[in-house]
C-alpha cells in the first residue's frame, strides 16, 4: 500500500506542478507586447513537457497493481 500511497502523491504532485508552470507561463506571455513572438504554440510545449512524467508515474503504478495480482 505505501508504493500506491506514494505514486498517487507524485502524480497528484506532478499535476500541481504543471498547474503552476502552466500559470506562470501564460501570465508572463500575457505580460508581454508580441505574445505570437515570444511565447509561440505554449500549449505544445506544456503537454510535451509533462507527458513523460505522467505516462512513467502512471505505468509504475499499473505495475505496481498488477504484480500484487500475481
Amino acid at each position: 500500500m505505501a508504493k500506491e500511497k506514494f505514486l498517487l502523491y507524485m502524480l497528484a504532485g506532478i499535476f500541481s506542478f504543471q498547474a503552476i508552470v502552466f500559470g506562470a507561463g501564460l501570465y508572463f506571455c500575457t505580460k508581454s507586447q508580441n505574445v505570437t513572438e515570444i511565447c509561440p504554440n505554449i500549449g505544445d510545449r506544456y503537454e510535451q513537457t509533462f507527458n513523460v512524467m505522467i505516462a512513467t508515474t502512471l505505468a509504475l503504478l499499473t505495475g505496481t497493481a498488477l504484480s500484487k495480482k500475481e
